[in-house]
């Protein structure tokens, strides 16, 4: 079955969630974007717009991850989207060692989060051709280092960069 084109309905819609996230309306912007991925189910941006603010905002971990996955299977080559899904998997990660508010349980632990944070950013660093991006990858790369005590560095010898 073919995946539903994302229409020039669903980016504006999508483009409407973030306005209202920019104004302060959360609960807005997330009703904004599900009608996105409602009217657009393939709308990868959407969905990954939908889990980052969830996760961030919301502090609905292990609904706004879901979201966040979906998005990557949707587009497995979308290095923004990994990158995103990697810093939200590194939050939650860090929140769950360092409770200070309440929030959505998830069934994962924090060091299972680091790793699957650290895969995909690694992943979006092979894809990406961005500068800025990249070093904002390497960065969080060293912030889940820094947490786990692996280094990065070695998993990039002999790539292209």
């Amino acid at each position: 079955m073919e995946p539903t084109p994302v229409t020039e309905e669903a980016r504006t819609l999508l483009r409407e969630a973030m306005s209202q996230h920019t104004a302060g309306r959360i609960d807005a912007a997330l009703s904004t974007a599900r009608r996105a991925v409602t009217l657009a189910p393939s709308f990868a941006e959407a969905h990954a717009y939908l889990g980052n603010t969830l996760v961030t905002r919301q502090r609905q971990f292990a609904d706004g991850l879901t979201a966040l996955r979906h998005a990557v299977d949707l587009a497995p080559e979308d290095a923004t989207i990994l990158y995103t899904t990697g810093w939200c998997e590194e939050y939650v990660a860090n929140a769950l060692e360092r409770p200070r508010q309440r929030h959505q349980a998830v069934s994962e632990e924090a060091g299972t989060l680091y790793s699957l944070a650290r895969a995909h950013f690694l992943r979006a660093l092979d894809l990406n051709t961005d500068p800025l991006l990249k070093g904002d990858i390497e960065d969080m790369l060293d912030v889940v280092a820094a947490a786990t005590g692996e280094p990065w560095e070695t998993d990039v010898v002999g790539r292209a960069g």
